[in-house]
């Protein structure tokens, strides 16, 4: 007999990770236009396993330069900058894997503040399965 656990995981190259590539973003204050950027990672479940993906929040003001930030979960890597929070409904290809994407706009014409706040750059990602 064979039992099978079902798993999901984030993973690279070099195997199971905790943590994603951090989203790199430049903005001066008062540009007059969005500053946009990404970053990818994979995750692999159990092959036909359905899952979901889900960040703590879409929209946040990041806590040390004071400016508002949206991210976009997504599956595409064409940039979003609808606020996206979750992604349901997918199905695990097994060992492959797939890639996501984590878009991040900064609105144009914000201020901003030259006095660090308290940092807020942290985001948790949950795989529920």
């Amino acid at each position: 007999n064979v039992t099978l656990t079902p798993r999901c995981e984030v993973f690279n190259t070099g195997g199971v990770t905790t943590s994603i590539p951090d989203l790199a973003l430049s903005y001066t204050s008062f540009q007059t236009s969005a500053s946009t950027g990404s970053t990818n990672f994979k995750v692999r479940c159990t092959n036909t396993l359905g899952y979901g993906l889900a960040l703590d929040t879409a929209s946040l003001t990041d806590g040390t330069t004071g400016l508002q930030l949206a991210l976009a979960l997504s599956s595409s890597a064409t940039h979003s900058a609808t606020p996206t929070a979750a992604l349901s409904t997918l199905t695990g290809n097994g060992n492959a894997g797939q890639t996501y994407y984590v878009h991040g706009t900064l609105a144009a014409n914000q201020d901003g503040s030259s006095t660090p706040g308290t940092p807020n750059k942290l985001r948790t990602l949950t795989i529920s399965y």
